[in-house]
């Protein structure tokens, strides 16, 4: 079982990987579409902010207003092919945007307790440990995660970045 402070070290974690990935990227190269087909960096950037949304939720607390309006990244949204009028968010503010949540949601962890973490709450799965769906959702974080060293290399950035 993991523990709220387990939880936080390996979401640090993750930031650190995240910004090593996005690094000297720009919007432009985060638009570059994998061959034959799948998503870009930038809409796997934007599921990743969504991604945090959602543990965040988890943890108890709705995300602050000010944020992008994420909806062209939710699960089951359409792959990004180009730049697009409406819905498309700049990467830089897609990287703030997630190390912000980062931040968020590790000061919402430090205000957690052990019974805070192991409380049962609903999911689709059923009833479930607080924890639990966090650490689900963190799951699909870092499935996402592992998919920008591929989005970066198509950008010519091939060096070893982890």
């Amino acid at each position: 079982m993991i523990k709220v402070d387990e939880f936080a070290k390996m979401l640090a974690g993750e930031q650190d990987i995240l910004m090593r990935q996005v690094e000297g990227l720009s919007h432009a190269e985060s638009l570059i579409q994998p061959q034959p087909g799948g998503n870009c960096l930038n809409w796997v950037m934007g599921h990743l902010v969504v991604n945090l949304i959602d543990i965040l939720s988890v943890l108890g607390q709705e995300a602050p207003g000010d944020f992008p309006d994420m909806a062209r990244y939710r699960i089951g949204s359409e792959p990004i092919l180009g730049e697009e009028e409406d819905g498309i968010v700049r990467l830089e503010e897609l990287v703030n945007t997630y190390s912000s949540l980062s931040a968020q949601i590790a000061d919402r962890l430090s205000q957690m307790s052990a019974e805070d973490f192991d409380e049962e709450m609903d999911f689709w799965q059923g009833k479930s440990r607080r924890g639990y769906v966090a650490f689900f959702y963190f799951f699909h974080n870092t499935y996402h995660l592992g998919q920008l060293e591929f989005l970066r290399n198509l950008a010519g950035k091939t060096e070893k970045v982890i």
